[in-house]
C-alpha cells in the first residue's frame, strides 16, 4: 500500500509492471474475514470508545487512530482526482475495524 500510494498516478502501470502488487478487493477480503474469525469469538465491550486497559490495547487503538488518519488522507487524494485505486479507501476502512476488534479483545473481559 505504501509504494503503491507513494507512486504518481502516472507511473503506476510501470510500477504493476515491475512486479509490485496493488491493494485488490482480494486483500480487502482477507482483513474481513480476519474480522469475522474475532467477531465469532464474542469479543465483548462496553461503549464505543473504550480506552486501552493494557498497553497492547492502548497500542492498537493508536494504530486504528493513525490508520483512520490515513484513510482521510486517501479520501482526500480521491477528491483531487490523484487516487486511481479507490480499493485502498475500503481496505483502510476494514483494517482500522480489525485493529478496534483486536484491542476490544486484547482488552479481555470487563469485570
Amino acid at each position: 500500500m505504501m509504494g503503491e500510494l507513494a507512486t504518481q498516478v502516472e507511473d503506476l502501470p510501470r510500477y504493476v509492471k515491475d512486479g509490485y502488487s496493488v491493494v485488490s478487493a482480494g486483500m480487502t477480503a482477507k482483513l474481513e474475514q480476519v474480522v469475522k474469525e474475532i467477531e465469532q469469538q464474542n469479543v465483548s465491550f462496553h461503549g464505543w470508545a473504550t480506552p486501552g486497559h493494557s498497553m497492547e490495547s492502548a497500542t492498537l487503538d493508536v494504530a486504528r487512530t493513525v490508520c483512520r488518519r490515513a484513510e482521510r488522507r486517501v479520501c482526500a487524494l480521491q477528491e483531487t482526482e490523484q487516487l486511481r485505486n479507490a480499493e485502498l479507501i475500503i481496505y483502510l476502512n476494514r483494517l482500522s475495524d480489525l485493529l478496534w476488534l483486536m484491542a476490544r479483545r486484547a482488552e479481555g473481559p470487563k469485570k
